[in-house]
């Protein structure tokens, strides 16, 4: 499509505003700086967080970050206030039985106390206090089960370790708020039942980010901005950053502590948030954003776009790749993709849009062009790779992102591809594409001439044959083909 310029004037100065004033609209619905955001207004709870102990901060930031490895957490021992209570219990039995007399032994070794006996954490593994091994154990397993659900339906983590707490003051409410500061993507797993649960940092994702929103909100509500994270870790503690923020925040009487806490928050909506932020002037040129932001001057239709009863004319057999069976509707929206105009393409479920996609990918792949297919779902994703694998074209998709794809994965799909030759198949004769046109032809002459409306019928012999389909439950009456034409429902009851 082409540009349009504006002259001088009003006209010039108010509409360039209209796209900007739409962006700035989405913008404030990705991102979200309520108290219903979990990354703003952190509230502990033991359904969506859980707080850890032992070892200490920076321990547990070196082995996950830069040592890249896990850490396991370690279970209490079970029904630990039971086995306690019973202990007394025989202790004050045995006291009982005692005799009076006893004899003094100055030999024996002192036995170990209960507490002493417990079994303890190593210094490596993952310690929450005032929990039972019950509530542990419930706790990350409700964690693993809503990462891992929202991670297969959406390829994104949203289990993360919030190393450092950010307490501030709400200006407006005076209320006391706390929120992470440093996320860190984690994957939580457990290899059997009896083994205990671990967690490490996916190898595809990112290490460390300042929690996004905690930034939108003071740049947009108090213009403070966060001194960004160190390129090297290694080279610096957290410690030494938290009081790089305390220096920029002493002035409000805020203070950032050191805390790490295992939870759930999502702020994918962000990225877009970022991108709408970083490229608006490149967005709001964008013909379709204009005209969404009520720009009408600017054409987006392509010209000689066709109409459902002209799909056979612009569609020889010779030049159709379709690998799917495809009715006129959906014949249309492929054609409209492959000139490149931009549409909706709007029905139930049923109708058909997934095996339409997998028709317009097949026709794009069959004119030498590459086609970036998302979504906000991975079960749309599967469906479309699902009918492509099913007509052979598998090794042309390549996931990107997702739950099942990674860089060692995807840089060997990509080594196979340039590696690979493909051997054409055999394609139909000429003499077979001219005999598929025929047939087409004959269909469609056919459909004509059922639809076409006869002189003498003074109807079409699709509404007469419907008529005739009426009187079904009617009682037979002789009549001839001449009065069809004029038969009511009336004449048809009597």
């Amino acid at each position: 499509m082409g540009t349009i310029g504006f002259g001088c004037g009003l006209m010039s100065q108010t509409i360039p505003s209209q796209p900007m004033k739409r962006v700035e609209d989405w913008k404030s619905r990705l991102i979200d700086l309520s108290k219903r955001n979990n990354l703003i207004y952190f509230h502990k709870s033991r359904r969506g967080s859980l707080p850890i102990s032992q070892p200490d901060l920076q321990t547990i930031f070196n082995v996950l970050v830069l040592k890249k490895k896990r850490l396991e957490f370690w279970l209490p021992q079970e029904n630990v206030a039971s086995q306690e209570s019973s202990t007394k219990r025989k202790s004050k039995g045995k006291a009982k039985a005692k005799t009076v007399t006893s004899i003094p032994q100055t030999d024996v070794k002192e036995q170990p106390t209960l507490e002493e006996a417990k079994p303890r954490p190593s210094p490596n593994q993952l310690v929450c206090d005032n929990m039972t091994r019950e509530e542990l154990e419930k706790a990350l397993k409700n964690l693993q089960w809503r990462s891992l659900l929202d991670y297969r339906e959406r390829g994104v983590r949203i289990l993360h370790a919030a190393f450092g707490t950010l307490n501030w003051v709400d200006l407006e409410t005076k209320e006391n708020v706390q929120s992470p500061l440093i996320l860190v993507p984690l994957e939580l797993t457990r290899d059997t039942v009896r083994q205990p649960y671990a967690i490490a940092v996916p190898p595809v994702e990112e290490e460390a980010v300042l929690n996004p929103a905690l930034i939108a909100k003071l740049n947009k509500d108090y213009k403070i901005d966060l001194p960004p994270l160190p390129e090297d870790w290694e080279s610096e503690s957290l410690q030494t950053y938290f009081d790089k923020v305390n220096h920029v925040v002493e002035e409000l009487g805020w203070k950032a502590e050191a805390s790490i806490d295992l939870g759930l928050f999502s702020f994918y909506k962000l990225v877009i948030y970022k991108d709408l932020e970083t490229n608006a002037e490149f967005v709001t040129q964008h013909p379709i954003i204009r005209a969404i932001a009520g720009i009408k001057e600017e054409n987006l239709l392509v010209n000689g776009l066709p109409e459902e009863k002209d799909v056979d004319k612009v569609e020889p057999p010779e030049k159709t790749y379709q690998v799917l069976d495809a009715d006129s509707s959906q014949r249309v929206a492929i054609e409209y993709a492959l000139r490149g105009q931009s549409f909706v393409m709007k029905g139930p479920p049923g109708t058909g849009k997934s095996q339409t996609i997998a028709n317009i990918i097949a026709e794009c792949i069959a004119n030498g062009k590459s086609v970036l297919f998302v979504s906000d779902k991975m079960a749309a994703l599967e469906v479309v790779y699902k009918r492509l694998s099913e007509v052979g074209l598998a090794h042309f998709c390549l996931e990107l992102h997702s739950s099942k794809a990674n860089k060692q994965q995807v840089v060997a799909e990509l080594k196979r591809s340039l590696d690979e030759n493909l051997v054409p198949r055999k394609l139909p004769t000429a003499h077979e594409f001219e005999k598929i046109t025929a047939y087409r032809e004959e269909l469609n002459g056919y459909v004509k001439a059922l639809h076409e409306n006869r002189p003498y019928l003074q109807r079409s012999a699709y509404e007469a044959l419907s008529l005739i389909a009426g009187l079904e439950r009617v009682p037979f009456v002789p009549v001839g083909l001449s009065e069809i034409g004029t038969l009511t429902p009336q004449k048809m009851q009597e």
